[in-house]
This record gives structure tokens, C-alpha cells and sequence, in this order.
């Protein structure tokens, strides 16, 4: 190692000793002399990069002067200060700065769909725009025209809606529920003839990244995915406010691994989750594991999932994707009676899932394979698919929705990448043509595909503009 990576090097480790000697002193008492060793997690030093000569020169013997902040002219670098801050009409004049372009869809985007063939309506949750949007179920889209009118649009500042990823019809009162995955933690509940910016009839406080939904009706139940945290939080249906969950599925031996699709097989008690795969490892002792707020990880919330900040540093990482079932009462860190997993499955960010209980089936959309693949109920380990529905005649572009119609034996799908909802035939497979098609937007629109975007670069190279969804 050459002198300049063993400036670094030290400097790490000195940085390291403080972080670490600060935090025992926190955690213990003064008059405790018996230290010990703190383990952060699994960090380990995988790669040094020299200083430039300039800056080893400038930090001296000293490597905390690198952070010193620089003194101007006139001034020591104790008696620096920093610049003032913005003035009051500064500010006012950035708050009402207009953007030179901006880069928006303006149409509905689907992200979300459940059929209710009890009143022939077709509810969709738009993450673009934040609404749920009702179509009739009978619509079909002309080829030539630019969209179709939806009967009704819930959305506005009223509603506690925004980066809706999931919807339910209630099958006997006709009310919708809407969940957000992203910057509002609520579960909203609506009538069946809400339309417009109101509030909800009631809603329901969910874990943060709370994804997908499915309803237990004989038990009463509801079942959420929680994307960040790898669990299923179960409530009951009629939960409201700032209720806590019933029952709680998380843990390493669940398998669960940034699950997004949930769905119940009413005949078996079963429950089926599909997972990305991303994961990480997590300390899930409350009674002595504090994040770095000194808050306990479940927020002091009975069956709550204990959150991303007990994550273990290092831990992170990309595995494949799965479905895994479990039954319906189970609780705590329970392993899976089944796991549809392996390159034979052609599972491609699995983001929703369904279950025909009379057919014994399971059908999943495929967002980045652009597909819906299907399997029996019983499949486990490297399964391949019993139908592959996919190619240009499909119309299928990122599908991240699936529902089932069980009175008209039809299968809908909600494509992000083509602002259109597709419905076939519940046994189609290959290319199949949808029987009809409701577009938001033209035929031939491809989406941007904004869902959700976090963060923006510039690739000067290529002059194009990359985003983080």
C-alpha cells in the first residue's frame, strides 16, 4: 500500500474510533469502567483512494483539516462564519421561478386495477395523478380514439390520496379502498358513488411503503404488503384511524423480500405474496435495539413491522424473485409452505398477484418481463409457468396489475408503460389479443413510466436525462 492510501487509511480509522467511542459513552454509564466492543452491523473497507498531492499538503499532519472550513480573507479558521441565509424576497422570487421544460404525463396512469362485475365498473388506481379512476367494464377503447371517459374520478387535496398502488371493491357495499405506497400512510374507504375532491368515509393509518391489499370477507380481515419493511401487516377490515394491526408476518424465515402482490385463495386459507427480492437483514429486538433517532423501531405499536432504520448496515442485497405462500392466520416469523422461485418461473419484478380458487391457479404480472405468467396453486421450487401471456398482440407493456372477473371469466391487467387497462379470455396464453382494451391515452402513447421518481441525473455524454422510479 503506497504512503498517501495509508494517510487514508489512518484517517478512516480514526474517524471510525470517535464514531465508536461517542457512541459507548452514550450508552454507557459513567461509572462503568467494563467497556465493549460495539459491532456496527457488517461495514468492512473494500476500496482506498489516494489523496491528490494538493490535498495531502493542505491536511498537514492533521486529517481532520480537511474539514475545517476555510478561512477568507482577513479571518482565521476559527473566526469563519458561514454565509448568510437567503432573504426573505429571494426566497419569494425562487418559490414563483417557472421551470424552463417540465417533464409530466398528464394522462392516468394504471397501477393498480380491481374489477367489480357486481356493478359492471372497473376501478383503477392512477399513481401518476394520484386519483382512482372508475371506468365502465364494458368500455372498449377505439383504436382511433385518444382515450376513454372514465364514469368517475376521486382526487384532490381532500382525499389523502397520492402514489395509489392499490384498490379493492367491497363485493357487497360497493365501497373502494385506495392505499398509498408513498408520503401518505392512510388507507382510504369511499362509497360507491364518490366522485371528485372529498374526504374519505373513513380511512385507516398503514406501515410506510404499504404496496398491496387483499381482503379476507369470511374472516374479516385485511392483508397488506410492506414493501420496505418485508412484511404482511393483517388488520381488521373495519380498522380505522390509528388502530393497530392484528397480526404481523415478518422476519428471515418468512423469505419475504420487497413483497408488492398479495392475494387469498378462499377455498385453501392460503395467502400468496410476490417479492422483487431486494432484502435486508434487520435487528428485531425492540426491547434493546434503538434506531438512530433513539426511537424503537415499531414506533411502540403492538404487531407494527419494525422499520428500515433497524435495517444492518451492509446487509442489503439484490436476490430473486419469488411468490411465497403462507396460511391466512399465520403470524410472526413463519416460514413458507411454498416458494415459486428459480429461472423456470420467468418471475421478472413480480408486482401483482391472483388466485383462481376453482381453477387452482396463480396468475402474476410481470412489470419488467412484460408479461402475466400463471401457475398452479401447488407449485413450488422451480416451476415454470402452465401459460405465458406476452408479445406485441397482447398489448402488454409493464404490466403491474392483475384482477380476476369471476362472474364473466375474464382476466384484466393494468399496464404502466401503455396507459391501458387489457382484459381476455381467463384461460388466454401466448400472444393472445385482449377482447377489449380502456386507454387513457392514444394507441400508439408510450408512457414515461414516472412512478414515483426519486432522484435525477444528467448524463452530459448523451445529453439525456436519467431518472430513479
Amino acid at each position: 500500500m503506497k504512503p498517501r492510501q495509508w494517510i487514508l487509511l489512518t484517517t478512516l480509522v480514526i474517524c471510525l474510533s470517535v464514531v465508536v467511542g461517542a457512541a459507548a459513552l452514550q450508552e454507557q454509564p459513567q461509572a462503568d469502567e467494563n467497556w465493549q466492543t460495539i459491532v456496527i452491523g457488517k461495514d468492512r473497507l473494500v476500496s482506498v483512494e489516494a489523496l491528490s498531492e494538493m490535498a495531502e499538503a493542505s491536511a498537514g499532519a492533521n486529517p481532520m483539516a480537511r474539514v475545517q472550513p476555510q478561512a477568507t480573507s482577513g479571518q482565521t479558521a476559527q473566526s469563519a462564519t458561514p454565509p448568510p441565509r437567503p432573504s426573505a424576497a429571494l426566497k419569494s422570487e425562487v418559490a414563483i421561478r417557472q421551470p424552463i421544460v417540465s417533464h409530466k404525463d398528464p394522462r392516468h396512469v394504471f397501477a393498480a386495477i380491481a374489477v367489480d362485475p357486481i356493478r359492471n365498473e372497473l376501478v383503477v388506481g392512477d399513481e401518476n395523478n394520484f386519483t382512482i379512476v372508475v371506468y365502465d367494464r364494458t368500455t372498449d377503447t377505439p383504436p382511433t380514439a385518444a382515450f376513454s371517459e372514465p364514469k368517475r374520478v376521486i382526487g384532490g387535496d381532500n382525499t389523502f390520496l397520492e402514489y395509489l398502488c392499490g384498490v379493492y371493491v367491497d363485493p357487497a357495499s360497493g365501497d373502494i379502498y385506495g392505499i398509498n405506497n408513498d408520503t401518505l400512510n392512510w388507507m382510504t374507504v369511499w362509497g360507491r358513488e364518490a366522485n371528485g375532491n372529498l374526504e374519505p368515509k373513513r380511512k385507516l393509518a398503514t406501515p410506510h411503503t404499504t404496496v398491496r391489499m387483499a381482503v379476507d370477507e369470511e374472516e374479516q380481515e385485511i392483508f397488506f404488503t410492506v414493501q420496505d419493511d418485508h412484511a404482511v401487516s393483517v388488520f381488521a377490515k373495519m380498522a380505522v384511524d390509528n388502530e393497530v394491526p392484528l397480526r404481523l408476518i415478518q422476519g428471515p424465515d418468512t423469505q419475504l423480500a420487497d413483497p408488492h402482490g398479495i392475494a387469498l385463495d378462499s377455498n385453501t386459507g392460503l395467502i400468496y405474496v410476490s417479492n422483487w427480492g431486494t432484502v435486508a437483514d434487520r435487528y428485531y429486538d425492540e426491547e434493546t435495539t434503538r434506531d438512530a433517532y433513539g426511537q424503537y423501531p415499531r414506533y411502540g405499536k403492538a404487531n407494527w413491522p419494525t422499520g428500515r432504520s433497524a435495517n444492518i448496515p451492509g446487509s442489503g442485497r439484490n436476490g430473486p424473485a419469488s411468490v411465497t405462500v403462507y396460511r391466512k392466520d399465520a403470524q410472526g416469523n413463519v416460514a413458507p409452505s411454498q416458494v415459486i422461485s428459480g429461472s423456470n418461473t420467468l418471475l421478472n419484478w413480480p408486482t401483482d398477484v391472483a388466485v383462481h380458487s376453482e381453477r387452482g391457479e396463480v396468475f402474476v404480472a410481470n412489470d419488467t418481463g412484460h408479461t402475466v405468467t400463471v401457475y398452479s396453486a401447488d407449485a413450488d421450487g422451480n416451476a415454470a409457468p402452465i401459460r405465458v401471456l406476452q408479445g406485441p398482440n397482447s398489448l402488454i407493456k409493464n404490466p403491474v396489475g392483475v384482477s380476476l372477473d369471476l362472474e364473466n371469466d375474464e382476466l384484466w391487467v393494468a399496464n404502466l408503460g401503455s396507459h391501458s387497462a387489457t382484459v381476455y379470455d381467463i384461460t388466454a396464453d401466448g400472444d393472445a389479443t385482449p377482447k377489449r382494451v380502456i386507454r387513457s391515452g392514444p394507441a400508439d402513447s408510450s408512457g414515461p413510466l414516472f412512478a414515483n421518481v426519486h432522484t435525477l441525473a444528467f448524463d452530459t455524454r448523451r445529453g439525456e436525462l436519467l431518472t430513479a422510479n
